[in-house]
């Protein structure tokens, strides 16, 4: 989609038409309507930019058996090794090669 911009009286672009807010309010709308689910952003932790939640929760239901190893190995101290292993691992990978190639524990 192409929208051509409109000049107001002083040369600038509509900001109530064309601004940040606007964009990640198409793109939102169109992945909550194609089954992605929203996501409470009071759950964000700032300072590993991941809501760790949700990775817990993804790593735990799509594999079990590597949980239920780690978690023999840590006890209840499981979830909070996976994600000081996945923030180490993306400090050092970068964000796309983790999401390509995974991580290790």
């Amino acid at each position: 989609m192409v929208v051509a911009a409109e000049a107001s009286g002083d040369g600038l672009m509509s900001q109530a038409r064309h601004s940040e807010f606007a964009f990640e309010t198409v793109i939102e709308t169109h992945l909550l309507g194609n089954g992605y689910l929203p996501v409470d952003r009071n759950g964000f932790d700032c300072d590993r930019a991941i809501f760790p939640q949700e990775v817990l929760a993804f790593i735990h239901g799509t594999q079990p058996k590597e949980w239920a190893k780690l978690e023999a190995l840590h006890g209840d101290k499981t979830g909070e090794q996976i994600l000081s292993d996945l923030c180490k691992w993306m400090d050092n990978n970068g964000s796309l090669a983790t999401l390509r190639h995974g991580f290790k524990c």
